[in-house]
């Protein structure tokens, strides 16, 4: 009677150790669920504020961008303009025209991208609050943006040529006059009288039309990213 006694009490202490061994393991679980899920809620919210920051920015980058484009095909058909005039006599060349146009031609405005918040997540850490497709079209932007800036650079230095040819065939003077929307009080002269400085003149202002073709592509390319991430983080916070 003992032993059977002493059983009894063995298998009803191993039924009690279980179950609080399970209430504890349900109380430690619960808890990992409830700090994953303020965690999650923390890092959800922070993800908010940068993707509000960083809309602005592309904001900021797509009114650029536009109006980069705007600019792109003002250069191009001030460049058909010049080129259409090269290819006819000397006398039939309209010296306000020629020089407006060469006024757009060597205008230089560089698209600056507004990219704080980018550098600031990239730098902290914080892209791991967002999802990995809005990452990687972040990271396509910013890939763009180096492009986009190489590609004016590249205008830039084609533009200092044509600028350094200028300095012996247009008076600069005018130039000034008409780029700061002054009067225009100064003698307009057009000194290309030869083959070879036309021919340099011509070979200059296709080169600057082709650099700023490709300029105009990657300003399209550029925009189309920065729409199409807009509209992803407006749709995944609720911005506007």
């Amino acid at each position: 009677m003992e032993v059977h006694a002493h059983t009894h009490t063995e298998r009803k202490k191993f039924t009690h150790y279980l179950w609080e061994f399970l209430m504890l393991f349900l109380a430690v679980f619960c808890g990992f669920l409830a700090e994953n899920f303020r965690e999650h809620q923390v890092e959800r919210q922070r993800a908010k504020v940068f993707a509000q920051s960083l809309l602005e920015d592309l904001k900021k980058d797509t009114t650029a961008l536009r109006s980069g484009i705007l600019l792109s095909n003002k250069k191009i058909n001030a460049e058909d303009d010049i080129l259409a005039m090269m290819h006819k006599s000397y006398k039939q060349i309209k010296d306000t025209v020629f020089y407006k146009d060469m006024v757009s031609i060597i205008s230089s405005s560089p698209f600056i991208p507004t990219d704080g918040t980018y550098t600031q997540m990239k730098a902290s850490g914080a892209l791991r609050y967002f999802d990995q497709s809005l990452v990687n079209l972040m990271n396509a932007y910013d890939v763009q943006l180096k492009k986009s800036k190489f590609r004016d650079e590249v205008e830039d230095r084609a533009i200092w040529v044509l600028a350094d040819l200028n300095f012996n065939v247009m008076n600069l003077e005018v130039v000034s006059d008409i780029r700061f929307d002054k009067p225009i009080t100064h003698k307009m002269y057009i000194k290309i009288n030869d083959d070879a400085t036309s021919d340099k003149f011509i070979n200059l202002v296709v080169t600057n039309k082709i650099f700023r073709i490709r300029t105009l592509q990657e300003y399209g390319t550029q925009l189309k990213i920065a729409e199409t991430l807009i509209e992803k983080l407006k749709k995944e916070y609720q911005l506007e």
